[in-house]
């Protein structure tokens, strides 16, 4: 069972907004060259959108430990089921790097924080272009 937590749904916002600031902060590091903040940007943009989706159609966000949940969540949305499965993958490639990101020995490469950084763009993107605009 996910684990969830009542939101009230225009507070949707909040996780939009936190969305795009990680998305802003996303590009400005890795500008710096600064690989590894800039992938865990990508995570916490693609993290904080899909909260936004979730709390704005369900009401609802994830509350649990394990991310592949939110995953699960969103998969529950009333959208279209192709665009859904797509953007549902875009987020696990960005979501499947989160534990060497965060706790493993392993630097982000460039071209890694790149990919995780086009994912977050796109998921973010298609966040913003379901919700409402204000």
């Amino acid at each position: 069972m996910i684990k969830t937590r009542n939101v009230s749904k225009e507070l949707h916002k909040n996780y939009l907004n936190k969305a795009e600031e990680y998305h802003k902060a996303m590009d400005e590091e890795y500008g710096k060259g600064h690989y590894n903040s800039s992938a865990l940007c990508a995570i916490h943009c693609c993290i904080s959108a899909a909260d936004a989706l979730t709390v704005f159609f369900k009401g609802v966000r994830h509350a649990g430990d394990k991310h592949e949940d939110a995953v699960q969540l969103l998969e529950t949305l009333e959208l279209d089921r192709e665009i859904i499965k797509q953007k549902v993958r875009q987020f696990l490639s960005v979501l499947d790097n989160k534990n060497s990101v965060e706790y493993e020995e392993r630097l982000t490469s460039d071209s890694g924080a790149a990919m995780m950084i086009k994912q977050a763009e796109r998921f973010l993107d298609w966040a913003k272009s379901v919700l409402p605009k204000n």
